[in-house]
């Protein structure tokens, strides 16, 4: 949990440097080591590796191309249905249409993607090759109040 901590606690600081030169952009806040899958694995191939990593979302990707993407919610989907083939591939219940940003645009249109297609995660490409991920939880992370916490730290 110390390294967790760490972490948070750096990214916290880099966020606030960020913010006090201006709005930050997608690559200041972005998730660049994306957990992926191939499309060829099974759901139950990718709902361990979820849990493995305590994720909700993996990238589905064909030679470092973002193809699609699969969350928790679509495999408790398929797999409540009563006959679910357990050999079922990723592919064939993964989200095809990407909403998709780039490093350099700004997190307020990035935010306002989210709301308009109703989605917690945007995939963050440069040059059609995937350099990221963007979750709503990031965004929270970076609109946070980060005066008030680093004020906390210091005591």
């Amino acid at each position: 949990m110390k390294v967790k901590t760490d972490f948070l606690i750096k990214k916290l600081r880099e966020i606030e440097k960020k913010r006090e030169l201006g709005e930050p952009r997608v690559k200041d806040l972005m998730t660049r080591e994306v957990l992926t899958v191939d499309p060829e694995n099974t759901v139950v191939n990718a709902a361990e590796r979820m849990l493995e990593n305590r994720v909700h979302a993996l990238l589905v990707t064909e030679e470092d191309k973002p193809i699609g993407i699969i969350s928790s919610y679509d495999l408790l989907l398929v797999m409540s249905i009563s006959d679910y083939d357990k050999n079922t591939k990723v592919r064939d219940v993964m989200v095809k249409d990407l909403v998709t940003v780039e490093p350099e645009n700004d997190i307020g249109s990035a935010l306002e993607k989210m709301i308009e297609y109703n989605i917690r995660r945007l995939v963050v490409v440069k040059d059609g090759r995937l350099v990221g991920i963007l979750s709503l939880i990031d965004l929270v992370l970076g609109f946070v109040d980060l005066s008030k916490i680093s004020l906390r730290l210091r005591q």
